[in-house]
């Protein structure tokens, strides 16, 4: 075979590049490893002037670090999932019920056992130092602000108690499950202590499918920003790392039965995307459904989760709320959830770049951009209360 001048360069750029690609994985594997990097996140604190949600994405990017912003930004895989979060909304159209003769609308709602100002709340997300040097305590506090409830991660910066202590009203706690069932079990007692008023054991992120934004950039949340909550019982700091890491991969319903047990109050099954998982934690005894794909950062090729809540909100018929979250950047999808069988909805990346740009204050102007936003949307629709808002304000379908 003839080798030529050019199968010789292109051999050559392809080895060049292939020496390249190995070396930056090397060094990606060793910084992964090593997640103790000098990071500062954002030190803004003020109100925002907000137009739409969208555009706190860019200007986050603008003053985070790269591989900070996009940790918080990414989705997994191709960014699929994450990307139909958005679009999906788009395939549902409301339906005004014009002369109903409301001005006036009432937010408010209430759910296990909680009464929350609007059924808008901040889901659990990780890391919130990411974002800015208050780690948690900013969305914390700007939850507590507008009377809404913020659900915390185990995977926070800040310990459960230290971010309970900034938001005395309702709160909820979410689970990875460990492997360790003594450690579980000091998960539950601690957020039953702390003043959690429900867990949400996570279903959906058993195995990390890959973020590929976070793999290039060789980048996952630094040691030095915290884990708050570490296994207390366990005093050496290597064996309580390898505890808090291992999380259970053969999840089953016995788990959650085990949660149910030690926390003794309200557990909600998170990552639901199935109307037969759903029917099961029904059927079970669980107290409620979140109907979430990750805001695309799990499981990349599953449907958006405005698409599945139909069919789930179907199999459940109303023997349990329905918490739902993915995608919601304005009060029009906040509606649409609701008008399709959600009995809250959860808003995140948001609130994570209101909090770059400006702290606690930046996360409450977040939320109330979507109180606000929520309102306008129930006078133009016709609905003076959240109980009435229901398919009837929904338009048919489009079949293509």
């Amino acid at each position: 075979m003839r080798t030529t001048r050019r199968s010789l360069l292109a051999g050559s750029t392809a080895t060049a590049f292939s020496l390249m690609a190995s070396r930056a994985l090397g060094q990606a594997g060793e910084e992964m490893a090593r997640p103790d990097i000098a990071y500062e996140g954002s030190k803004a604190r003020q109100k925002l002037s907000i137009v739409n949600l969208l555009e706190l994405d860019p200007e986050a990017r603008k003053i985070l670090p790269d591989g900070g912003y996009q940790y918080i930004a990414s989705g997994s895989g191709s960014n699929w999932t994450r990307e139909e979060n958005l679009r999906a909304f788009q395939d549902f159209r409301i339906e005004p019920q014009s002369l109903s003769g409301v001005s006036r609308v009432d937010l408010k709602v209430k759910i296990l056992g909680s009464e929350l100002s609007m059924p808008v709340f901040v889901p659990p997300m990780g890391s919130h130092g990411l974002a800015h040097v208050m780690k948690e305590e900013a969305a914390s506090r700007a939850a507590h602000s507008v009377g809404t409830l913020m659900a915390t991660s185990t995977q926070s910066n800040l310990s459960m108690e230290e971010i309970a202590s900034f938001n005395p009203g309702p709160k909820w706690f979410q689970i990875y499950v460990p492997t360790d069932r003594g450690y579980l079990r000091e998960l539950c007692q601690r957020a039953k202590a702390a003043g959690y008023s429900a867990v949400a054991p996570t279903i959906d992120n058993n195995y990390a499918y890959p973020r590929e934004e976070n793999i290039r950039n060789a980048f996952r949340p630094p040691s030095s920003l915290g884990k708050g909550n570490m296994p207390r019982s366990i005093a050496d700091p290597k064996e309580a790392a390898r505890v808090f890491e291992a999380r259970k991969r053969d999840l089953n319903w016995d788990d959650l039965d085990f949660i149910k047990k030690e926390f003794g109050g309200p557990v909600i099954v998170k990552g639901v995307m199935s109307p037969r998982v759903a029917d099961t934690a029904c059927r079970r005894g669980f107290d409620a459904v979140y109907v979430s794909n990750h805001g695309g950062r799990a499981f990349d090729g599953v449907e958006a989760s405005i698409h599945a809540l139909p069919r789930i909100a179907d199999a459940v018929a109303g023997r349990a709320p329905i918490i739902f979250d993915s995608g919601v950047r304005r009060g029009a999808d906040v509606f649409k959830a609701l008008a399709l069988g959600a009995s809250v909805v959860g808003c995140g990346r948001p609130v994570m770049y209101g909090v770059a740009l400006g702290g606690a204050e930046g996360a409450q102007s977040v939320l109330e951009y979507m109180r606000d936003n929520l309102t306008l949307v129930m006078r133009l629709a016709g609905t003076a209360k959240i109980a009435d808002i229901n398919k009837d304000f929904l338009a048919p379908s489009r079949k293509a």
